[in-house]
C-alpha cells in the first residue's frame, strides 16, 4: 500500500509540472491537502493494551497496572492494520489474557478519570467464537459505527478457562439511552444468533469498587452464626457444659434433641464444618481473580470460614465489579 502510494504521488507531481506550463487556475488548497495525505485518518487515535496474568501472577500481591503492556497507538486505517496483522488473534493466546482497545490516553483501569463513572456491556462466548466477533467489534469501535460520540472508552477481549468474554466499556452508565443504543448496535455489529451467548450489563461504583479490598458483613452476622455453631458443638461433644434449666423451653428442646438426635446433631455439625471450609476455599480463588494480596485473602478466607455465606456473598459482589 505504502508503495501504491508513493508511486500515485509521482504520477501526480509529473502531471503537475506538464499543467503547470500552461497556467491553470489555482487548485482549492483543501482538496490538494486532501490529496497528499497518504493515511486514511479516522476520528480518533486508539491505543492496543494486553495483559496476561498466569496463577502465579494473579495469586501475587503486584497490581494491575504493572502487568498492562501498550502494543502502540494508532490515529488511521493503514497504522491500524500495521499493528493489527502482526498481533495473534484472540484464539491463539494463552488463558488469562486480555486484548484492550482504548482510547489514546486512556488505560484499562476503572481509576482513570475517563472510565470512573461508567460501566461496560459484556458478552460471554462459547470457545472459538472470539477471534471473529472481535475483530468485528474493533472495526465498528474505530469505524464510529456506534454513533455515540465520546461514549465508548474502549473494548476488550478476555480469554477464560470456560467462556471468552468480549467487553464495551461506556462513559457514562447512568445514560440509559446511550447503554441501550450501545447494546443495540453491538447485537447489531456483531449479527448475534441467541446460541452465541448471553449479553449482560455491569456498572463500575467509584464509592464501593475495590478500594475496599476487605469488607465485614454487619455485626448481627458475626453474633447469630457463630453462636449458632458453638452451641451445636457444645450439644455434641460437651452437652453437660449447658444450662438446661436457665435456658427455658429452648433448653428443654435441646435436651431433647441431644438425647434422641445427637448422631443427627453430629452429622449437621460437620457437614457445617465442610460446608465452611468449602466457601472458604471459594473465598481464595475469588481473591486470586480479583489480584488481592496474600494478607487480606487470608482474611477472607478466615472471615468466610466463620461465618461462611454471608462473608462470600460480599465477595463475589467484588467479582461483578472486577475489571477482568
Amino acid at each position: 500500500m505504502a508503495t501504491n502510494t508513493i508511486n500515485d504521488g509521482e504520477i501526480a507531481l509529473e502531471n503537475n509540472d506538464k499543467i503547470e506550463s500552461s497556467s491553470p487556475p489555482p487548485k482549492d488548497e483543501s482538496s490538494v491537502i486532501i490529496s497528499d495525505t497518504p493515511f486514511h485518518l479516522l476520528e480518533g487515535r486508539w491505543t492496543f493494551w494486553y495483559t496476561h496474568r498466569p496463577t502465579t501472577f494473579r495469586n501475587s500481591s503486584i497490581n494491575y497496572d504493572s502487568c498492562l503492556k501498550k502494543l502502540g497507538t494508532f490515529g488511521s486505517i493503514e497504522e491500524f492494520w500495521c499493528y493489527y496483522d502482526h498481533m495473534k488473534f484472540p484464539s491463539e493466546l494463552p488463558l488469562y489474557s486480555d486484548i484492550h482497545l482504548f482510547k489514546e490516553n486512556l488505560k484499562p483501569m476503572w481509576e482513570e478519570e475517563g472510565n470512573r463513572l461508567g460501566g461496560k456491556w459484556i458478552l460471554r462466548l462459547k470457545k472459538g467464537l472470539s477471534t471473529r466477533l472481535w475483530e468485528l467489534l474493533v472495526l465498528a469501535v474505530i469505524g464510529e459505527q456506534f454513533n455515540v460520540g465520546k461514549e465508548i472508552c474502549g473494548i476488550v477481549c478476555s480469554i477464560r478457562p470456560q467462556e471468552d468474554l468480549i467487553s464495551i466499556w461506556t462513559k457514562t452508565a447512568n445514560n440509559q439511552i446511550i447503554t441501550q443504543r450501545i447494546k443495540e448496535t453491538m447485537k447489531k455489529v456483531l449479527n448475534l444468533p441467541q446460541e452465541y451467548g448471553t449479553l449482560n450489563e455491569d456498572f463500575f461504583n467509584t464509592s464501593i469498587k475495590m478500594t475496599k479490598s476487605f469488607e465485614s458483613p454487619k455485626l448481627i452476622w458475626w453474633i447469630i452464626i457463630p453462636t449458632c455453631i458453638i452451641y451445636l458443638f457444645l450439644m455434641v461433644h460437651w452437652p453437660y457444659l449447658i444450662p438446661f434449666k436457665s435456658l427455658g423451653l429452648f433448653g428443654d428442646l435441646s435436651y431433647y434433641l441431644i438425647a434422641n438426635y445427637r448422631l443427627l446433631l453430629l452429622l449437621i455439625l460437620w457437614s457445617t464444618f465442610i460446608a465452611h471450609f468449602y466457601e472458604a476455599l471459594i473465598a481464595r480463588r475469588i481473591c486470586r481473580q480479583l489480584n488481592i494480596n496474600q494478607e487480606l485473602t487470608y482474611l477472607w478466607m478466615i472471615q468466610t470460614f466463620i461465618i461462611g455465606f454471608p462473608s462470600l456473598t460480599i465477595l463475589k459482589r467484588y467479582t461483578r465489579r472486577a475489571l477482568w
